[in-house]
């Protein structure tokens, strides 16, 4: 990186897996003191987290050196360099990692390119035995770095601190993390809605605006590539500082803290599920996801499912029901997403579905197809809703899906599901009346082992 120079604020060793959440902690203090915005804060602590876990994963030891990066007198911004002894890599492949066209089943690469695009400058050195270094940099305004020149001996020791956090201020402070980032992801959504917008408006731009549209996008894809990716750590903290309260370690818990630990746990369901839908949204979109086709006994499922659902069922007097025959055939599907489709329906009629109501499952044979639908009497769907459904994004009035949380991307991910198994999926409904959604998966023509 030329005409840049550093000047060090401290080294933060990578050991084990806990050192990922410290180098977050501390980048993430470091930002926000530096004055960085909060939007920049996250693009930067989830780049670092991104080298931090390569530095573990691949090298298994390293360190993180943090420091003031100048250029001039004109441009003042943080400076990481990630170093590990690691087996390195050669000419060939870190030059396929750079250009983006690398792929590994364990992942290598993709948190190189995301941190090389969330940053303002990269720089990566590596050869084989002899470890691999990377430089970042990210640049702060004008004003924001003449201060942070002048605090140099301050910022210094917000990075040498070890202070060590309670497990519930960290939960907290993952949590809050995760909610900000879900709603810049919501914002970059309304971003495109507004382009959309545009392009309708005026067919003269509508070529600059394409390009625009779809350059946007892709900054969405990869950043929402790279943050889900990131989520995994988080999740995976909160879950478990919420098992060791709940395994009774600390001894029997009051009224007060089981509803409190409840409350996490609802929550930390919530963030998996919205994370799981743009998970699934960006492979779909993207024709990354894959099917791995089994034969599926559909009435072992579906009653395995109905078991797992019963509880909630029963909280609302709602009779759940299956009605599939005992000697229907096998499917040919992935089981996992087969199952991921039936409970989307399952959940949304259970959900709309009033107190006393009646939900069922119903298959039958439409030669080479089964066809499965899933029937309630509830709320029911206004007919300019109905059309709607299946899009990204939507959530029909007529259900009273405002005061529901949700990405409101269950139905299109149910559709998308169903047609890349070579099905399809329709709804027929009627306010006050119920409705009824229907879709067509293959038989197996042939017996397949399961998996």
């Amino acid at each position: 990186m030329q005409g840049i120079t550093s000047t060090r604020l401290g080294d933060i060793y990578v050991r084990r897996e806990a050192d990922i959440i410290k180098v977050r902690e501390r980048v993430r203090r470091l930002t926000r003191e530096m004055g960085f915005d909060a939007t920049t804060q996250i693009k930067i602590t989830t780049a670092i987290s991104e080298l931090t876990r390569n530095i573990y994963e691949y090298a298994q030891a390293g360190a993180i050196t943090l420091g003031v990066a100048e250029r001039g007198e004109a441009l003042t911004g943080l400076h990481v360099t990630a170093r590990d002894d690691g087996p390195g890599m050669d000419e060939a492949k870190l030059r396929s990692i750079i250009r983006g066209t690398y792929r590994s089943p364990s992942g290598l690469g993709v948190g190189l390119i995301g941190t090389r695009r969330l940053m303002d400058e990269f720089d990566i050195a590596s050869k084989p035995g002899e470890g691999t270094r990377v430089t970042v940099v990210k640049w702060l305004p004008p004003i924001e770095g003449s201060e942070a020149r002048r605090r140099v001996a301050e910022l210094r020791g917000f990075v040498a601190t070890e202070e060590d956090d309670s497990p519930l201020e960290e939960l907290a402070r993952q949590n809050r993390d995760l909610v900000q980032v879900l709603g810049e992801l919501e914002e970059k959504r309304e971003q495109l809605e507004r382009l959309n917008g545009q392009l309708e408006e005026s067919n003269r731009e509508l070529n600059e605006a394409n390009a625009k549209l779809r350059e946007l996008s892709e900054m969405k894809e990869e950043f929402l590539a790279l943050t889900t990716h990131d989520l995994r750590s988080p999740l995976t903290v909160i879950s478990g500082v919420i098992n060791f309260f709940t395994s009774g370690r600390l001894g029997d818990l009051t009224p007060e803290q089981k509803n409190m630990v409840t409350m996490m746990e609802r929550n930390t369901q919530n963030l998996i599920e919205l994370v799981n839908d743009l998970l699934d949204a960006s492979k779909l979109e993207s024709g990354t996801m894959r099917l791995d086709l089994a034969s599926i006994d559909l009435g072992a499922l579906v009653r395995e499912l109905r078991e797992g659902m019963l509880p909630l069922a029963r909280e609302k007097e709602i009779t759940l029901e299956e009605s599939i025959p005992a000697d229907f055939p096998p499917l040919k599907a992935d089981r996992a997403k087969l199952r991921r489709i039936i409970v989307n329906l399952l959940s949304n009629a259970l959900k709309f579905t009033p107190k006393g109501g009646h939900v069922e499952v119903i298959a039958a044979d439409a030669g080479r197809f089964a066809r499965v639908s899933v029937a309630d009497n509830g709320v029911g769907i206004a007919p300019e809703d109905t059309e709607r459904l299946f899009d990204k994004y939507e959530q029909a009035r007529t259900r009273a899906t405002r005061s529901e949380q949700g990405t409101g991307l269950g139905l299109f991910i149910t559709r998308q599901l169903v047609e890349l198994h070579g099905g399809t999926i329709t709804a027929q409904s009627e306010p006050g009346k119920g409705s009824v959604f229907s879709f067509t998966i293959p038989i197996a023509n042939e017996v397949m082992s399961d998996k």
